[in-house]
């Protein structure tokens, strides 16, 4: 009896332990995409994007997000002369593939980056660089290949044609995250929201360019968090306005947040 009540106890705790483990994003909308509307992916969207905001941007990063998010929402919320948008567009194109989409534990706020990247279009870009649906580069797609875990169709498939395909390209887009996503979260330590946000600026800039810029904020005795990472961003970037990949870096999260913002205002 004595053995049974202890197993129990066990059980229980190590049941309270998984729940307090559990990312604090996933109260605001975790839920399965599939069988919810492109109104329902839309809101959670924008929801789990706000949510990563209000919890990591303060003082000055807050204000220069604000800030650049504001120069830069013409360039997202711009329309032709039918009235179409190109990321609306996107959102809606790819809806009869992320429908049904397994997230794999992550935010359905991923899926901005794609939109952004290549406005859903799996032949974007040249296939001697940034190419297909999430605009990855070969040397990403070859070292992914390599790994034992990720499904043999993959490892398998010429390059041009993973990151031409849909459901290919959205998987290896998503193990390159998750690596992203596990070093600034669970190596660096940063907070969940802090880990996303950065986890997004590296799949844009490179993940060496974000951990250079965070050991620059240490060495000055700067607390690392992406509110400091982005003002010291933006700074530097106010330095070097012809460097694009810069420009690049600073605009591209609050882009993902416009997106997010628009497609929550139209569906």
């Amino acid at each position: 009896m004595l053995l049974v009540r202890f197993v129990l106890l066990l059980c229980l705790s190590l049941v309270s332990v998984a729940h307090a483990e559990q990312p604090a994003w996933h109260k605001v909308a975790y839920q399965p995409t599939n069988g919810k509307s492109l109104s329902a992916l839309a809101h959670k969207q924008h929801a789990l994007f706000a949510f990563f905001l209000d919890n990591a941007l303060r003082g000055k990063g807050r204000k220069d997000f604000l800030t650049v998010s504001k120069q830069v929402k013409n360039k997202i919320t711009w329309r032709n002369g039918q009235g179409n948008n190109i990321y609306s567009d996107a959102f809606r194109r790819s809806w009869p593939f992320v429908r049904s989409l397994d997230l794999k534990g992550m935010p359905d706020s991923i899926l901005l980056l794609a939109y952004l990247e290549s406005q859903w279009h799996g032949h974007k870009g040249r296939t001697a660089g940034d190419y297909g649906y999430w605009q990855l580069v070969p040397e990403v797609i070859q070292e992914i290949q390599q790994l034992d875990y990720v499904p043999a169709k993959i490892r398998t498939t010429d390059i041009d044609s993973v990151r031409a395909d849909a459901r290919l390209s959205t998987e290896v887009a998503q193990v390159h995250l998750h690596r992203y996503h596990f070093y600034f979260a669970n190596v660096a330590g940063f907070s969940e929201s802090d880990a996303w946000l950065l986890t997004f600026t590296a799949f844009n800039w490179g993940a060496g360019n974000v951990k250079r810029l965070i050991a620059e904020l240490q060495a000055e005795g700067i607390e690392a968090n992406y509110a400091n990472f982005y003002q010291r961003l933006y700074a530097t970037h106010r330095k070097n306005p012809g460097d694009r990949s810069l420009r690049a870096a600073v605009e591209y999260v609050p882009n993902l947040w416009n997106i997010a913002q628009l497609l929550k205002s139209e569906y």
